[in-house]
Formats: C-alpha cells, sequence, structure tokens
C-alpha cells in the first residue's frame, strides 16, 4: 500500500509542527504541499529528512510555493509547465516528481483567479486561471499519450459541485465557481483523469476549506477545493480516500484540511 497525503499548508513555517504531527500520525509515503511561502533558504529541509522525507520545492518567498515529500528520492524533479504562454511573471504553483517505480506525481496550487479588491472588473487574473488550467490539461494530455502513470493532489481552487460549498449562491460570480472554470477542471476527467476521492464518495456532501474568518470552521461554512486525479491506470489500485477533516481544528493550523488516497 502507498500513502499519499496533499494539503494546502498557508505557510509551511507557521504549519511545521501541525505538519510533523501528521506525518508521525499518518505515517503517508508521499506528501503533496501548496502554498509554502518559502524558498529554498527558508524551507525546513533538516525537520523533515529527520522525520524521514526527502523534500523537493518550487519555491517563491512570500507567496505560493510547492513541495514533494518523499520518503525515496524521486528520480526526476520538474517545476515548469512546458505548454504555459503566458506575459504573466513566473507563479511557483507547479512540481513533478518521478518515483522509481515511473508513476508521476504532482502537485499543483492553482490560481485563484477573483480580481483585485480594488478594481473588481478587472479579468486579468482570471485569464491567467484558466491559461494555466489548460496549460495543466495539455501536460497531462501528454503524459497520458506517453502512457505514464500519474497522480495529481493540490488546492485546484474549483468548487466542482454546488454542493461542494455551504451556500453555493454566495459564490455565483466567485472565480472558483464560474462555469468557464468548472469546465477547465471537468476537462481533466475526459483525459481521463479520476477524482479519488469523489470514486469512494461518490454523492456526499464533503468540505476541504473553512476560512479562517466568521466562524467557518465551528459553523461548518466550508468548501472543497482540493482533489487527488488519477490516471486511468492507476484508478484500479485507488483503495480508499478521503478527508482529514479533524485536522483543520487543531492548534495552529491551516485553513485546508489534508486529503488523502491509499494506492494498492
Amino acid at each position: 500500500m502507498q500513502t499519499l497525503i496533499s494539503w494546502n499548508v498557508a505557510s509551511i513555517r507557521a504549519r511545521l509542527p501541525a505538519l510533523l504531527k501528521l506525518l508521525e500520525q499518518e505515517r503517508p509515503d508521499i506528501v503533496c504541499l501548496q502554498e509554502i511561502k518559502a524558498t529554498k533558504d527558508t524551507f525546513p529541509f533538516e525537520a523533515l529528512k529527520e522525520a524521514g522525507y526527502e523534500a523537493a520545492i518550487n519555491g517563491q518567498k512570500s507567496w505560493n510555493g510547492v513541495a514533494l515529500l518523499s520518503r525515496e528520492p524521486f528520480q526526476e524533479v520538474h517545476i515548469t509547465l512546458p505548454t504555459l504562454s503566458t506575459h504573466e511573471p513566473e507563479q511557483a504553483r507547479f512540481i513533478e516528481g518521478v518515483l522509481p517505480n515511473g508513476m508521476h506525481v504532482i502537485s499543483v496550487y492553482v490560481p485563484n483567479g477573483n480580481p483585485p479588491l480594488n478594481n473588481p472588473q478587472d479579468t486579468t487574473r482570471l485569464t491567467y486561471k484558466l491559461q494555466w488550467m489548460h496549460a495543466l490539461e495539455e501536460h497531462l494530455k501528454e503524459r497520458h499519450r506517453r502512457h505514464q502513470p500519474v497522480i495529481i493532489g493540490g488546492d485546484f481552487n474549483v468548487i466542482e459541485r454546488d454542493s461542494d460549498v455551504y451556500n453555493p449562491d454566495l459564490f455565483r460570480n466567485n472565480a472558483v465557481m464560474l462555469p468557464s472554470v468548472r469546465a477547465a477542471f471537468q476537462a481533466y476527467t475526459q483525459i481521463p483523469m479520476t477524482n479519488a476521492i469523489r470514486l469512494i464518495y461518490p454523492t456526499e456532501r464533503l468540505y476541504s476549506f473553512w476560512d479562517f474568518q466568521g466562524g467557518a470552521w465551528p459553523k461548518n461554512m466550508g468548501m472543497m477545493l482540493d482533489y487527488f486525479l488519477a490516471s486511468s491506470d492507476l484508478t484500479p489500485h485507488i483503495r480508499t480516500a478521503g478527508i482529514f477533516e479533524g485536522v483543520r481544528g487543531w492548534n495552529k493550523t491551516s485553513d485546508h484540511a489534508p486529503i488523502f488516497c491509499v494506492l494498492d
């Protein structure tokens, strides 16, 4: 069995005690991290090595950033989406590692896409989000054409269905729920990629994010933003998947709960 966890930690340095607790408690083989907000100079490589994990990161100071943790070193690591074409500055949102068994593990932090608060008519961020999501689709299609097994975990900043949020009417015009964004996410399933959590829980109301504001956690005002997607050759090997919701209630934790997937 191989256990994978994905977690938007909302700053690796702020959440390091919680992350180390999670690693000790669940003993995953692989971890996909998002929003680490750290560079190689500030990432806690040594603490994670002591916990038994090799780390590969694509970092960015104070913003974004993704990482992969693994009990065995990756043979290759890539940090760019080859088909992403944009005039925007490079953002650290993608990392891909290849394990000795040939499986590709990807961690992503998809752009949010909402406009700046001081300029609600600006669609630049939404355009970038859709470009980014399409570039990821093309990359996954290329891996499929090469018959390479892929599992991707991350914060996709997409509410796939209305039941994935406590009050969908509040988010109709939000970039996490726009029809164009949902369509871009659903395109991954046509590659095909399998939503691992929905394979196990096809209709249940599930959340992976509760805002720090407004008492969202105790009121269960959540939304589903985090997913594991597995290529068709890995789908038969999914034994279970879900959300460690209780972690959201830990002291000094992230506003996201970790999600998990177990492969045989």
